[in-house]
């Protein structure tokens, strides 16, 4: 039997309120105390930005210049405390939560006139609507503005114009159907309901693999769909057969995507931190580095959704933060969090990572720091700097070899019109290093170049054919094979973005840009990139010939190999006794 839509207070479903009162942005906060402290003295507190004192219900404020406070301001995200201090029996937190909210109401409502363009900006208004909805109990019943301004959301966000795509669609279907669960309203559950399936079926593909381009948001939108399934089945709602399945797939894709030592690769729109933990058995053992959670099956993976990702293991033989890791980029343009980092290679190996993405600043499209850090030159990218580039390029993966020995990917990148530009990242288990290839055919104009990004905290030197970076004991060497290229060594000062990281919100730290160019890029560019921790590894001979066949004989210990490459061929790896 469909249910009324509630026409006043006392039509709301209290019960339904407490019983959505969950995720970070709405449960009790642990620190309850000290948020209402922070708001009676004045303060508004919109993390990861400064502190503010000015006029809370000035719905066009914009004391930091920043659209995501702005979006934050909106949201009312930051009325949870004041709501759980209420249901305690707190009257004057009580009236205060109803003060502001009839004050956000009186101000942008209807749409038609609203203070500011984000009162109503997607997202945002998903978000408010489930704010608003949990506080069903904090109303007296002659609050009929409170009917008035649930409505207006229900009516804005069932207009299909509204909704738009990836997380922020999300949002809006998770609001609509909190709302429609508080107002006792079918239909509005309902379409948010149909909405969050048809959209999971692109959120996550088949393979697990999240659609932004971005290991942060990969997490996050884990998390957030785990909540969203969950609130449906709260309302005994039927959940999706596949969400289920997906959900597990984005666990273990989480866990390739992270570094042995549990953190995450700055990827897209991603700060520095850590895997989460307890969103998924197979993310978890990632996450605790193996205390905990199930292992991994596979060393290496190839996703649909831009990935292919290569480890030597999950510490069945050596301790697992000290496996090696690999990150390749490829697939298509993606808007959302991605950046221009098609055909990027992230390494991690001995305990750290060497070889970083330069990381993220903020969501301000027209900062100058955004945009370079968003750029190619930004990124662990072999570039042709004579030849404009198309950036909506498609980067196709060529080749997927995995076996016990050998981990072989290459991609296509038709960035350059008129040039085909490959890479090729070899990974060889028993010498523990890398092999990567970038060659250029066409009209490539008369220089190569590559881009290395040398993460925080090395110490970044020249030796013959390359360069060594260090960490206290350990170290990895890069070494260009087959006639080394002019190399040259940038390390960040100001008023010069090259070779600086942004690790958080509009923080940037120092680090190193490493870059060799060639005037022939039909010869190509080949480094060995491998870790010195313990046993260093020894190039007892390499050789590239001119129709860039790749050989050379390595050795680590006791042990050597002969390698050899041949464009577009297996990789043939042979121990020397």
């Amino acid at each position: 039997m469909q249910q009324i839509p509630a026409v006043s207070v006392a039509d709301l479903d209290v019960d339904a309120a407490t019983r959505q009162a969950l995720g970070p942005s709405y449960d009790r906060p642990a620190a309850l105390s000290d948020d209402l402290s922070s708001h009676w003295a004045g303060r508004l507190v919109l993390p990861p930005h400064p502190s503010w004192e000015g006029d809370r219900m000035d719905w066009t404020a914009d004391p930091f210049q920043d659209r995501n406070w702005q979006f934050q301001h909106h949201t009312l995200r930051w009325l949870n405390p004041l709501r759980w201090s209420a249901l305690d029996g707190d009257a004057r937190a009580r009236d205060e939560w109803r003060t502001v909210a009839r004050s956000w109401f009186h101000a942008n409502v209807p749409p038609s006139s609203a203070a500011s363009a984000f009162a109503w900006k997607d997202m945002a208004d998903g978000n408010r609507a489930l704010q608003l909805s949990l506080g069903a109990a904090l109303l007296a019943d002659d609050d009929e503005w409170f009917i008035d301004l649930l409505k207006a959301h229900r009516e804005w966000l069932m207009d299909p114009e509204h909704i738009v795509g990836k997380n922020h669609g999300l949002h809006q279907h998770t609001g609509l159907f909190v709302l429609g669960a508080v107002m006792r309203d079918d239909e509005a559950m309902d379409t948010a309901v149909t909405r969050m399936t048809d959209q999971f079926a692109t959120t996550f593909d088949a393979q697990g693999c999240n659609d932004e381009g971005s290991t942060a948001y990969h997490q996050m939108n884990l998390r957030w769909w785990s909540q969203a399934w969950r609130r449906v089945a709260l309302e005994g709602r039927a959940i999706p057969d596949f969400a289920a399945h997906r959900l597990a797939g984005a666990g273990t894709v989480l866990a390739h995507l992270a570094q042995p030592d549990g953190r995450l690769p700055q990827i897209g729109d991603s700060s520095r931190g850590p895997v989460s933990r307890g969103l998924d058995p197979v993310a978890d053992f990632a996450a605790t580095k193996g205390v905990r959670g199930a292992r991994p099956k596979a060393t290496a993976l190839v996703l649909d959704g831009g990935y292919a990702i290569s480890r030597s293991g999950w510490g069945e033989q050596r301790k697992i933060h000290n496996e090696s890791h690999m990150i390749l980029r490829h697939g298509p343009f993606v808007r959302a969090h991605a950046h221009a980092d098609l055909g990027s290679v992230h390494i991690y190996a001995a305990g750290r990572p060497w070889l970083v993405d330069s990381g993220f600043h903020s969501y301000q499209s027209a900062d100058r720091t955004r945009q370079h850090l968003h750029s190619r030159q930004a990124h662990n990218l072999a570039l042709l700097p004579e030849r404009e580039y198309s950036p909506r390029s498609t980067v196709a993966i060529e080749r997927a070899e995995i076996t016990e020995t050998v981990h072989d990917f290459a991609v296509l990148d038709p960035g350059y019109p008129g040039v085909q530009l490959r890479r090729r990242v070899i990974y060889l288990a028993g010498p523990d290093c890398w092999i990567i290839r970038d060659t250029a055919d066409g009209d490539t104009g008369s220089l190569l170049r590559q881009h290395w990004q040398a993460d925080l905290g090395l110490r970044c030197r020249r030796h013959d054919r390359g360069f060594t970076l260090q960490d206290k004991d350990r170290s990895m060497s890069l070494t260009w094979l087959g006639g080394t290229p002019r190399l040259s060594r940038h390390e960040a000062q100001d008023g010069d973005l090259r070779g600086w990281v942004g690790t958080r919100w509009k923080t940037l730290k120092p680090g190193t840009l490493l870059t060799a160019e060639r005037q022939n890029p039909d010869r190509g560019l080949t480094v060995l990139i491998a870790p010195n921790a313990g046993t260093p590894l020894g190039i007892v001979d390499s050789y590239v010939t001119t129709s860039g066949t790749v050989t050379a004989t390595l050795c680590r210990g006791g042990d050597a190999w002969k390698v050899r490459i041949e464009d577009r061929q297996e990789v043939v790896v042979s121990p020397v006794l």
